[in-house]
């Protein structure tokens, strides 16, 4: 690991219009519904489905249509309508994986901040964890600021 390596965090936050629990749900529950398969993930029109373990220690993968199931990461933090925290490591070894954090902060009835933290590039190797950050810092633009907005009923961006 390179720990002289210190890069920021990838955030993104948007308002839905949604209840935590809600927000909650179709970030987990429903991630096969809204996550962008064809362009984001290992085997694209293979892919049949992606799913996320409810629980610490959980897995987050996608299975493929002839059952082929490819980890993308593993729950640590599973706290119900708050936080979810979960290794990332979808193209690279599991020995340095990033990891992700969402937050979901109610702002009233039908209103939720959900914050997306992508940290610990430092555990990539040299060149590969600033060129990785930034490819993450538009990708999650497009996977969770439109994708996911989109699907929860996004406001605005914050």
């Amino acid at each position: 690991m390179n720990t002289q390596l210190k890069l920021p965090p990838v955030v993104k936050s948007i308002v839905v219009a949604r209840s935590a629990e809600d927000a909650f749900q179709l970030y987990t529950r429903d991630i096969g519904k809204w996550w962008p398969t064809g362009t984001h993930s290992l085997g694209q029109a293979q892919v049949a489905d992606v799913q996320m373990e409810p629980r610490a220690g959980g897995r987050i993968f996608e299975r493929w249509r002839d059952g082929t199931e490819k980890l993308w990461g593993t729950i640590s933090v599973w706290e119900k309508a708050q936080r979810l925290v979960h290794s990332w490591h979808v193209s690279t070894d599991p020995d340095h994986a990033s990891e992700v954090e969402v937050r979901f902060a109610p702002l009233g009835p039908n209103r939720t901040r959900v914050t997306l933290e992508h940290r610990h590039w430092e555990r990539m190797a040299g060149e590969k964890a600033q060129s990785t950050r930034d490819s993450y810092d538009s990708g999650w633009n497009g996977v969770f600021v439109e994708q996911f907005g989109s699907f929860a009923g996004k406001v605005a961006d914050v």
